[in-house]
């Protein structure tokens, strides 16, 4: 199915509340990538983060006052957000949504609403194909819109002088950390790594004060900065949480850093084990990832160089060719 949007105003449409969120940054790369092509506009039902207000116009949905999309289409730029009833009146050409996160009731709804505005054609984008697997529907995939700057240009080498150091970065919330990740850090901690952990506060009743473990609040550093000092990047998320795509595994890729991540995500698709990447299916076997990387700088560099390679690709598949054709026709 084709979501082409010809040269009709496009409506993005995100809460764009969290500057750390995925589906935040994907909706502001996403604006940033089309406005030239086409008139658009960046609407929220929600108050908008200032991370995002400092730099760009936000139109705030508010019915009560008559301020929401009219015609053009909408791309609805996740489904974790509620449509309002505005939408029956919003009279749209078409409607796109983005579905980036696992919550097929949350996707049943948002058609639903979809429906009432009485456009014509209506279509899903995935944000990953293991994401689309999950669901009963059809339509194309999507994957997110990273912008790989500020990462390509890292140094590679980064252990000389100072302890090997394994760190992650997500948002600060219990969700996004497996439950024995708190044991695997103490383990690694314990054994002379190093492990920094931006957006770890949440862990911080069972770990705060361990030594070698840093937590910091999300967005303490720049993405940039921070994976800077890391020698490995590790992921895993709750057993409960889904990672649809995992844009924070490409930017670490992208910053030169071998990566070891749980083979449970929509991201996994995308990781050559052994090459590019060390992917395991249990705690155990991302512990011997994990030392093995300690002990051997070449393996370490090999994945490095690799990985930076598969993350520059991916992204000049999607960046500009794929997005436009998907959401401009």
């Amino acid at each position: 199915m084709k979501h082409a949007i010809g040269n009709s105003h496009v409506h993005l449409i995100n809460p764009l509340w969290d500057s750390c969120g995925g589906g935040d940054r994907r909706t502001i790369a996403t604006f940033e990538n089309i406005r030239g092509v086409v008139p658009a506009t960046l609407w929220s039902p929600a108050r908008p983060a200032e991370y995002f207000t400092s730099s760009h116009q936000i139109e705030r949905i508010r019915p009560w006052l008559g301020r929401w999309p009219r015609g053009g289409s909408l791309v609805i730029m996740g489904v974790y957000f509620r449509i309002g009833h505005w939408i029956r009146w919003s009279n749209p050409e078409k409607i796109v949504v983005l579905y980036n996160t696992d919550q097929p009731d949350r996707l049943d709804k948002v058609l639903a609403r979809a429906q009432l505005s009485g456009a014509k054609d209506i279509s899903i984008v995935f944000t990953s194909h293991e994401l689309k697997a999950r669901t009963k529907y059809t339509g194309e995939v999507l994957e997110s819109l990273i912008d790989l700057r500020p990462f390509v240009d890292l140094p590679i080498e980064r252990s000389v002088g100072k302890p090997f150091t394994v760190g992650r970065l997500s948002r600060d919330t219990l969700k996004k950390h497996h439950a024995e990740d708190i044991a695997l850090y103490r383990q690694l901690a314990a054994a002379g790594v190093r492990v920094r952990v931006m957006g770890g506060t949440c862990l911080a009743p069972e770990l705060e004060g361990t030594p070698n473990i840093e937590l910091l609040p999300e967005g303490a550093e720049s993405s940039a900065q921070f994976l800077s000092s890391l020698d490995c990047f590790f992921y895993r998320t709750r057993d409960d949480w889904f990672e649809a795509f995992g844009r924070v595994i490409f930017e670490a890729m992208a910053a030169g850093l071998p990566v070891v991540a749980s083979s449970r995500g929509g991201y996994a698709n995308y990781l050559h084990n052994g090459e590019d990447s060390l992917v395991f299916s249990d705690t155990a076997e991302a512990l011997a990832h994990l030392c093995v990387l300690k002990a051997d700088p070449l393996r370490r560099r090999t994945l490095a160089n690799n990985a930076r390679h598969t993350a520059v690709e991916l992204m000049t598949q999607i960046v500009p060719g794929k997005t436009r054709r998907l959401l401009l026709g």
